[in-house]
């Protein structure tokens, strides 16, 4: 194991760097890829290890209160481990390294899921989940399987089997239009909003906005994501590209980045840069860089088409252009017609490790309690009472901004969300998970508690995605494309880069990408058709 471990860690420090892959993982007997035995009394577990990324309340906006009060609804005792946003997967491959730090329970990206369990460090959780009280509630939405089928990957002996769990859909980006830019430009709501616009007649109308602004519409996290479906901040342009490998209508897994289809997308993106449609900055964009140029209130640097994540972002994306002053009427198209759907990300999942001494006992009274439709799924949703949220009489104030002062007065039992421990100036709005994405309602056919703190833009916007997705599909883990993936990726990406800023024609960096990386690329394929 040690070995395995050693060769594990490699691989894992290497990918922090680069586009991961997907999956869930496993292990042997109770301990492992067997998983757990349905005649075997589960008991529950004494003091365990929890290691995950800032998506659960941050140490510092407030977690304390969160793990307190979890503790009492759940009887557990557990410790946390909870590294830098920035550096957490250098810290997972770190703590699987040994035996001595590695975690019960970790949560893990579909990037690293897939490796994780390809190599026997995750707990087959397969039939704890189909006895689990969760999947026999009745209460799961309609899209549960869908979600969870995803996570469905091959362990270290190549059995297909579910080794994490997700109690969320993954959600994923839809495309916004500022309605001011429309109007700007002379171009009418009914002509984008509910209609399915082809390519043709989309980039006319960013062309439209461009001549009538001056400089580029669109200013994208990057050209390409750094994480499964990777094309997801500029799928307009991708269309039906794929990035990496993936199956084929025939069966058989093909190299997606090096097909016509790819190509074709280079070039749409290559020609909206010389065209000023997409900002050429979008390269060195970080997420938050595009999300300050959708806000922008300097009219040289404002972008007005914006693809981003779907749900809650939909309603911060109109509150933050409402706080700088500008007009926050957004437009969420539907899907162009050769794109087809938009894409849904594979979520990230909770998994038990062979380090878990009971992970029967962890998944029945901590993961599987996750979505209980009671007090416990609340604490994920919405965190600590008191801390986060309360129901009690109180007027809340916010921070002092450029209209005054914020306050708004709440009755006895009226759910509502408490300033941010961390930015007292913002109101909190959930915890690790999003009430719209939970794959499972509240008990006894109740509402949600916190539904009426949802607001209408960011329901709308959720259940508008959710009719215009499809779940992403997970690439199975195999030796060749853990230790070739990094070369390919880097490889890929820097033509993407080049080829969008006009450094190389779409066929020179095709030529790049053969010459540099093709034999590594057939290697990878070879193993995945097996």
């Amino acid at each position: 194991m040690k070995k395995t471990i050693k060769k594990l860690t490699a691989v894992g420090l290497t990918l922090t760097s680069v586009m991961g892959l997907v999956a869930c993982g496993s292990s042997n007997d109770s301990n492992a890829a067997g998983g757990s035995s349905s005649s075997k009394e589960v008991t529950k577990p004494d003091k365990f290890t929890i290691m995950c990324d800032s998506t659960v309340v941050t140490e510092t906006n407030g977690a304390a209160a969160f793990y307190e009060q979890l503790k009492t609804a759940t009887g557990l005792d557990f410790q946390w481990t909870r590294p830098d946003h920035s550096g957490y997967y250098d810290a997972v491959a770190n703590a699987f390294n040994s035996d001595d730090t590695m975690p019960d329970v970790i949560l893990l990206s579909s990037d690293y899921y897939a490796l994780y369990a390809s190599n026997g460090f995750l707990w087959n959780m397969t039939d704890a989940w189909n006895s689990s009280e969760t999947k026999k509630s009745g209460r799961l939405i309609s899209t549960a399987d869908n979600v969870l089928s995803a996570l469905m990957v091959n362990g270290e002996d190549g059995t297909k089997a579910m080794y994490g769990f997700s109690p969320y859909r993954g959600n994923g980006c839809c495309t916004y239009i500022k309605k001011a830019w429309l109007d700007a430009a002379g171009i009418s709501t009914a002509d984008v909003e509910g209609k399915t616009l082809d390519f043709n007649t989309y980039y006319g109308y960013l062309k439209q906005m461009a001549a009538n602004k001056g400089h580029y519409v669109i200013s994208a996290p990057g050209f390409i994501s750094n994480e499964a479906p990777y094309t997801n901040y500029l799928p307009e342009f991708y269309q039906q590209a794929n990035y990496t490998f993936y199956k084929n209508s025939s069966g058989q897994y093909v190299d997606g980045f090096s097909e016509d289809k790819m190509k074709e997308a280079l070039q749409r993106i290559q020609t909206a840069v010389n065209d000023g449609i997409i900002d050429k900055e979008s390269v060195n964009n970080s997420t938050s860089n595009a999300r300050d140029k959708f806000y922008s209130t300097d009219a040289g640097s404002e972008s007005g088409v914006f693809t981003y994540w779907a749900g809650t972002w939909a309603n911060t994306l109109k509150t933050q252009l409402a706080t700088k002053g500008l007009d926050n009427e957004l437009i969420a198209i539907k899907p162009i017609q050769e794109l087809g759907t938009y894409v849904e990300r594979i979520a990230p999942c909770w998994c038990i490790t062979t380090a878990a001494k009971n992970p029967e006992g962890i998944f029945k009274y901590f993961i599987d309690t996750m979505l209980d439709g009671g007090d416990v799924q609340t604490l994920w949703e919405y965190g600590a009472k008191g801390t986060h949220w309360d129901t009690k009489a109180e007027t809340v104030t916010l921070a002092k901004d450029d209209e005054g002062k914020k306050t708004k007065t709440y009755e006895e039992g009226q759910f509502h969300f408490l300033p941010q421990p961390e930015s007292p100036d913002k109101l909190m709005s959930k915890n690790h998970i999003d009430p719209i994405l939970a794959l499972a309602k509240f008990q006894d056919g109740k509402e949600d508690p916190g539904a009426s703190a949802m607001t209408e833009t960011a329901k709308a916007n959720g259940d508008f995605f959710a009719e215009n997705s499809t779940v992403a599909v997970p690439l199975p883990m195999t030796t060749a494309l853990s230790e070739n993936i990094t070369d390919i990726n880097t490889a890929r990406n820097y033509v993407i880069s080049q080829v969008a800023l006009g450094y190389m024609t779409v066929d020179e960096g095709m030529n790049y990408y053969k010459t540099t990386v093709g034999s590594l690329a057939d290697t990878v394929l070879k193993s995945l058709n097996k």
